[in-house]
């Protein structure tokens, strides 16, 4: 029996190569939705989910009737609005054909484990969804916004660096303007002193 679980999540989550060659295209139209919607669910969704519900106890259906015909004869006689005369009609129908209240009953309960055993196979697959395609895209995001802050630190640090780098460079090319204003004024009083200083001993020494 397919597993419900991988048929529903394939219609919403992307699934391995290896899953996909196993869905059926007729099965890739269910939906899947949470098994307690907050909210109200699309009749189309609905109705999938009745035909997915209606093949898998049509596939588990055994010879002869049971409470599968029991329950599609109720539904076929929906016109009848009294609910007990519908049930007694539909049970009269079938006790012809060797069905009896024992026989219905416990292949209700059989029907129920079949729809336990999917359930249990669905959450299974679900399960596994989470933990493939939200918590562990929630962990990377996580570990990528560490990673943003671990940048966004390192940002902080290279501008406080750029800033003291941009002082200091102002300062030394203050220092270095004001050493080179000296040097050239000084270097011009020494040239002048030594200009006089010649021409000096070229007037007082013969």
């Amino acid at each position: 029996m397919a597993s419900f679980g991988k048929k529903i999540l394939s219609a919403f989550v992307e699934v391995t190569a290896e899953e996909k060659a196993v869905i059926k295209p007729e099965e890739k139209q269910f939906d899947s939705t949470p098994v307690a919607p907050s909210r109200p669910l699309p009749s189309t969704t609905t109705q999938k989910f009745e035909q997915y519900f209606d093949k898998l106890f049509s596939e588990a259906n055994l010879p002869g009737p049971d409470y599968y015909e029991f329950a599609k004869m109720t539904q076929a006689m929906i016109a009848i609005t009294d609910e007990k005369a519908r049930y007694s009609a539909a049970f009269a129908g079938l006790g012809v054909q060797g069905l009896d209240k024992n026989k219905l009953l416990d292949t209700a309960a059989a029907y129920l484990k079949i729809l336990e055993t999917d359930a249990a196979s669905f959450n299974a697959t679900v399960d596994a969804a989470l933990n493939e395609k939200v918590q562990a895209k929630q962990q990377e995001i996580q570990q990528k916004q560490q990673r943003m802050e671990q940048l966004r630190r390192e940002m902080m640090d290279l501008q406080n660096q750029v800033q003291l780098l941009q002082i200091e460079v102002k300062e030394n090319e203050d220092k270095i303007e004001s050493n080179t204003g000296g040097y050239k004024i000084s270097a011009e009083k020494m040239k002048q002193e030594i200009l006089a200083d010649i021409e000096k001993i070229q007037q007082y020494i013969v």
